[in-house]
């Protein structure tokens, strides 16, 4: 499969036909200004929604993450008949292999009955773990975990996402990497969410946020290991601008176009990447900035991998983020068959 993008560049011919199953198109609902906006507009674009307003203790309990309930989205998701689940992050003040570890040991029944209860009691369709920052030593505890979450999930009719980092052959074994094991995992839950964002991170030199080449490999990784039906790839609704000392913010997709206009620059597409990128010098003297973004075609091309490999869908980060541009794009990557 590698170098699919390879295969989808004429012209992007798209097919009418459709696919014989519609494919999960799961969006995430988290705490960004006009979330709740973005959502009531845009709903028609998307069939499922994580919820990503929750943590996990410990101890098994299942808490807010700090922000207001999203009583209203809950309210809106729940009239228009949209499957929600519920998403579970390991932070404290930040990513916690100390919560991974005791949920997957010595707190695991009371977390799984936990999160089983809060699930029914909110009307979602099921549980979206998001652990980050597991531990390599927790590998088989966390794969335990997922494996004895999604049989108490399934015996009630209720499903299971689980979010993993995007890698590939070449780095399953990196520290940051190893505690995800995509073949218990993949066994075990009902999808696997591949985060195939954040390839760099401004932390990191400049480049490409979700490179296409970046992407084809990890994706090659995981259905070599889980049923492709299981697997959705990640595609930003947001890029990241670089100052020269590589430092940086969040970039929305929404907030892309005025920038470009404001400093009149013209963006690069990187053919080997299916990405954007561009330079400006800031005006608050902050000196030259680089971007690395997505635009129509490239989010195109990479919901495109969907059908190409034969996914069970595509996720897109976040709501708030992104404009009616970005659903139009990713809409008709979906479309070619």
């Amino acid at each position: 499969m590698k170098k699919m993008i390879a295969v989808l560049l004429a012209g992007l011919a798209f097919s009418s036909a459709a696919a014989s199953a519609a494919p999960m198109v799961l969006t995430y609902y988290s705490d960004y200004q006009g979330n709740y906006a973005a959502l009531t507009k845009y709903y028609s674009n998307f069939n499922a929604v994580s919820v990503d307003f929750y943590n996990i203790t410990k101890d098994g309990a299942i808490t807010g993450n700090g922000a207001a309930t999203p009583t209203n989205a809950l309210s809106f998701l729940r009239d228009r008949k949209i499957a929600a689940y519920g998403c579970i992050s390991n932070v404290d003040s930040d990513w916690s292999a100390d919560i991974a570890h005791a949920v997957s040991t010595t707190a695991l029944n009371q977390s799984v009955a936990n999160l089983v209860k809060f699930a029914q009691a909110n009307g979602f369709a099921g549980i979206n773990i998001d652990f980050e920052a597991v531990a390599q030593g927790d590998r088989n505890n966390f794969s335990n975990f997922i494996q004895v979450l999604g049989r108490a999930l399934h015996a009630k009719g209720l499903k299971l996402i689980v979010s993993v980092p995007a890698f590939s052959t070449k780095d399953e074994n990196h520290e940051a990497n190893y505690g995800y094991d995509l073949r218990a995992l993949g066994a075990a839950a009902d999808y696997l969410q591949i985060m195939t964002y954040d390839e760099t991170i401004p932390t990191w030199g400049p480049g490409p946020v979700a490179g296409s080449d970046w992407m084809e490999n990890d994706l090659d990784y995981a259905v070599s290991l889980v049923p492709a039906s299981k697997i959705l790839n990640g595609i930003p609704a947001y890029g990241y601008d670089w100052k020269s000392d590589n430092s940086g913010k969040q970039l929305f997709w929404s907030k892309t176009q005025a920038l470009i206009s404001q400093y009149g620059v013209k963006p690069r597409y990187d053919a080997g990447t299916h990405s954007v990128n561009f330079t400006y010098a800031a005006k608050d003297g902050s000196g030259m900035h680089t971007v690395w973004t997505e635009n129509a075609r490239s989010v195109a091309l990479k919901a495109s991998l969907v059908n190409a490999y034969g996914l069970g869908g595509t996720s897109a980060y976040a709501l708030g983020m992104e404009d009616a541009a970005f659903w139009a794009a990713l809409k008709q990557g979906l479309s070619q068959q």
